[in-house]
């Protein structure tokens, strides 16, 4: 029997649900976390759906991890884009192929939205998840993803 995985539309009522992963997703990587921060993106988020898409992943009906997809348009890739900007999936549901069954279907999700490409950048020590993004049809551009904070 094959478990079922699938992608489920958040809306406010699952912030409880989203926020603890979100930061199991920071304290993993190192990152810095705010509850109050990301309290309020997510808020702007749902008050603006055009910006992104945020899923929970779930294998059966148990929530095993999140997918946040950012929306913007690019004149490189021909028009509408999306950036897999955070995927978490909890450290005991790992190893299962998980990781590329949510790519699949957040690809599946971007095609129904008429998207031109996906896009997502992966930490350089995290040769699994490189790894399973080269397997998934991702193309390293060998380019460098640079930030500045504005705020």
């Amino acid at each position: 029997m094959t478990e079922t995985l699938t992608l489920l539309d958040t809306r406010l009522s699952d912030l409880d649900k989203i926020l603890p992963l979100i930061q199991d997703f920071y304290q993993h990587f190192g990152y810095k976390y705010s509850k109050a921060d990301k309290e309020r993106t997510i808020l702007e988020l749902f008050e603006h759906p055009t910006k992104g898409c945020l899923w929970l992943i779930a294998k059966e009906q148990k929530i095993v991890g999140y997918v946040f997809l950012s929306l913007y348009f690019s004149l490189e890739f021909g028009g509408q884009t999306a950036f897999i900007d955070e995927l978490f999936i909890l450290p005991g549901d790992r190893g299962q192929g998980l990781g590329s069954k949510v790519i699949g279907l957040v690809e599946q999700k971007c095609r129904q939205l008429n998207l031109r490409a996906i896009h997502l950048e992966s930490e350089i020590t995290n040769e699994r998840a490189t790894a399973l993004y080269l397997k998934s049809g991702f193309v390293d551009y060998n380019r460098r993803l640079m930030t500045k904070t504005l705020v």
